[in-house]
C-alpha cells in the first residue's frame, strides 16, 4: 500500500512539475511580428485568392514559383482539405541561429519556420508550416508553404 501512495505523490509531482513548464514561453518581438504577418497571408489563401497570396509572398517564393503556377498548385492541394475550421499556431522557432542583439538584431534574410495545428471541414486534421522571411524592407512575408 505504501508503494502505490509512494507511486501517486510521484505521478502528481511529476504532473505539476510538467505543468509549470507548459505554459506559453514569450516570443520576441520579430517572431510575433512573423507570426502576424503569416496570418494576415493566410487570410487569401482560405478565401481561395490564392494569386493575392502568391502577390504577398517573399521574392524567394515569386523567384521559386510563378504566379499562375502557384495558384494553379494552392488551388489542387487545398481542394481536398477543404474550408478551415479552425487554426491555432503550436511551434515557432528560427531556421538557424537565432539572431542576437550583440549582432544587431535580426537582419534581412532571417527566416522563422511556424506550425500551425489545422482541422478542416470533415473534421480533416493537418500541420500547415509556413516559412517566413525577413526581406529588404523589414517586413516578413512568406517564402514556403507546406501542409502535411
Amino acid at each position: 500500500m505504501i508503494a502505490r501512495r509512494d507511486f501517486v505523490l510521484l505521478a502528481a509531482a511529476l504532473l505539476a512539475s510538467l505543468a509549470a513548464f507548459a505554459h506559453a514561453q514569450p516570443i520576441a518581438r520579430d517572431q510575433r511580428e512573423a507570426l502576424n504577418a503569416a496570418e494576415r497571408w493566410l487570410v487569401p489563401v482560405d478565401a481561395q485568392r490564392y494569386a493575392d497570396a502568391w502577390a504577398m509572398g517573399a521574392a524567394s517564393l515569386k523567384a521559386t514559383v510563378g504566379r499562375n503556377e502557384f495558384r494553379d498548385g494552392m488551388r489542387d492541394l487545398r481542394k481536398e482539405y477543404g474550408r478551415v475550421v479552425l487554426r491555432k499556431a503550436e511551434k515557432m522557432a528560427y531556421v538557424g541561429a537565432p539572431p542576437s542583439p550583440e549582432d544587431g538584431g535580426t537582419k534581412e534574410g532571417a527566416q522563422v519556420s511556424i506550425l500551425f495545428d489545422t482541422k478542416f471541414v470533415r473534421n480533416r486534421q493537418a500541420t500547415e508550416e509556413l516559412l517566413m522571411e525577413l526581406e529588404r524592407d523589414g517586413l516578413w512575408r512568406v517564402a514556403g508553404y507546406f501542409i502535411r
